[in-house]
């Protein structure tokens, strides 16, 4: 995720610059073939374009709102999993009665659980190995609990949920508190399903291809409308329409995932570490990671 907007050329380009540039020939040589081949057929008129041009923006527009809609439905999925880890070891220190050293270790492991859970839930999500830095905050009997299971994240809230359980039956965590932290995991269980349902689910292809065959269409007819009434500026006018265009359409392919990985999804690694900090820092833990920080203006 971008935090810092630098200027540049390269990253404008980036995946589209193959058909802009196609284009930019194209409509080189309509003008040539039109001006000095004497080719006037390739007249379209302009009528059309603009009709069509319409068309292509209320195309792109639903586009790139659909595919904003499931980037910020994840971020805001993300954000409640951030208050929703404070919220769990919070309500742990807070409700679970026995003595001060017990308590501190139970409170703990909780706390160690719900960080792994993040990170475990952030490499699934991104398809990588689901037990990098987890791993770091399981202990031997946890890791080998969770590595038989085919959904790692789901497995450390069965973890969690077994040890609130197990607190509630053995008196030391009440009835009425414990439906208030089962409450707190439920959330946390319903926001990875959230993040597995917009994973999981696919871009309607048909549509996206749809889009760009539209966007082909136009870009073939443009160049043929421009230059009988501006000439050879009709070559730079080409350019900047269907740049316009394939940009458009490239941010709304970018944004349709928001779990690849990119520059442009949601920072789950950074989200993920502020949580660590946060609950490493609420039980007291003696070393505390640093915060990850920008890597050329982006955030991961």
């Amino acid at each position: 995720m971008y935090v810092k907007q630098v200027f540049s050329i390269w990253r404008l380009l980036q995946g589209i610059w193959a058909g802009v540039l196609a284009v930019t020939i194209y409509s080189t040589l309509v003008f040539y073939l039109y001006t000095y081949e004497n080719w006037h057929f390739l007249s379209f008129p302009v009528s059309i374009i603009t009709i069509l041009g319409t068309a292509l923006s209320l195309l792109l527009g639903f586009r790139t709102n659909s595919a904003y809609d499931r980037w910020w439905e994840a971020r805001k999925v993300w954000g409640a999993i951030v208050n929703d880890s404070r919220t769990l070891v919070r309500q742990a220190s807070a409700f679970i009665t026995t003595e001060e050293k017990e308590k501190k270790e139970l409170i703990s492991n909780i706390a160690h659980l719900q960080i792994a859970w993040c990170y475990a839930l952030t490499n699934s999500l991104r398809k990588e190995a689901v037990l990098v830095y987890a791993d770091l905050h399981l202990n031997a009997e946890e890791h080998d609990y969770i590595s038989r299971q085919d959904n790692i994240p789901n497995a450390i809230l069965n973890l969690i949920q077994f040890k609130l359980s197990d607190l509630n039956r053995a008196g030391k965590l009440e009835t009425l508190l414990y439906q208030n932290i089962d409450s707190t995991v439920q959330r946390l269980c319903d926001a990875m399903g959230k993040c597995e349902r917009i994973k999981n689910t696919v871009f309607p292809t048909q549509y996206s291809f749809f889009v760009i065959f539209v966007i082909f269409i136009f870009t073939l007819i443009l160049p043929m409308g421009l230059v009988e009434s501006i000439g050879r500026i009709s070559i730079p006018v080409t350019f900047t329409i269907s740049f316009l265009f394939f940009y458009v359409e490239w941010i709304a392919y970018i944004m349709q995932n928001p779990f690849e990985n990119g520059p442009n999804d949601i920072p789950m690694t950074t989200l993920s570490r502020t949580i660590e900090i946060n609950l490493l820092q609420m039980i007291d833990a003696p070393k505390i990671p640093e915060k990850i920080l920008p890597k050329k203006g982006v955030v991961m």
